[in-house]
């Protein structure tokens, strides 16, 4: 393996471990969780078969859009990681449920977890979502702990039934598990840093609001 996916890795783990990265006591317990099964990660083998999507061809554009200091070296090593990603969708999703727009704008890459990542952790899933701009994730659940780092500025977010907010670049969302939420870009791509601790095989579902 070539040494970006282990710069990946590395640069990952310390921005998680920065003190910005987490709100409270029990976001700093995932992610110590998080960064304790980075530094115990392998790579995968068989390595993961690099793969394109349509809405890989959006990545560089909002990469190109992070300019905050602290992010620069997670902006830096996913570029140079880039021809090495596997670009996957949610079995879940297709465009029959969520429409050929959202398909043809959404995709997510894994740095590290149970199957086509970078590097193999059973336990965790790390990895990078792209939604184009003015797309709307819409309300899904999964039974696996998540906590969200925008990388780009702009994004709505929405868990269970607060208000839809924005929040920084560089700052946590926390997920519990089957929590509901959704997500909207706006007038930009929307890319996120990601990290599941738990249950990391069953995938997120569409889910109704539970008024």
């Amino acid at each position: 393996m070539s040494d970006e996916p282990d710069r990946l890795r590395r640069v990952v783990r310390d921005f998680l471990q920065s003190p910005n990265s987490s709100n409270n006591a029990g976001e700093r317990a995932m992610v110590g969780a998080v960064c304790a099964a980075l530094d115990g990660c392998v790579p995968s083998a068989p390595a993961a078969v690099p793969r394109a999507l349509p809405a890989a061809a959006l990545l560089a554009p909002a990469l190109a859009r992070i300019q905050l200091p602290e992010l620069l070296p997670v902006r830096d090593a996913i570029a140079a990681a880039a021809h090495l990603f596997t670009w996957r969708q949610n079995p879940n999703y297709s465009a029959a449920n969520m429409g050929a727009a959202f398909m043809a704008g959404y995709g997510y890459v894994e740095f590290a977890g149970p199957k086509e990542a970078l590097f193999h952790a059973p336990e965790i899933r790390v990895g990078l979502l792209l939604l184009g701009p003015r797309l709307h994730y819409p309300a899904h659940a999964h039974p696996a702990e998540e906590i969200y780092h925008p990388l780009t500025e702009g994004g709505l977010w929405r868990r269970a039934q607060e208000d839809w907010r924005t929040v920084p670049a560089g700052r946590a969302i926390h997920h519990p598990p089957m929590i509901v939420h959704e997500t909207k870009a706006t007038d930009s791509t929307l890319l996120a840093l990601y990290c599941w601790r738990g249950n990391t095989v069953t995938e997120a579902q569409l889910t109704a609001w539970c008024e």
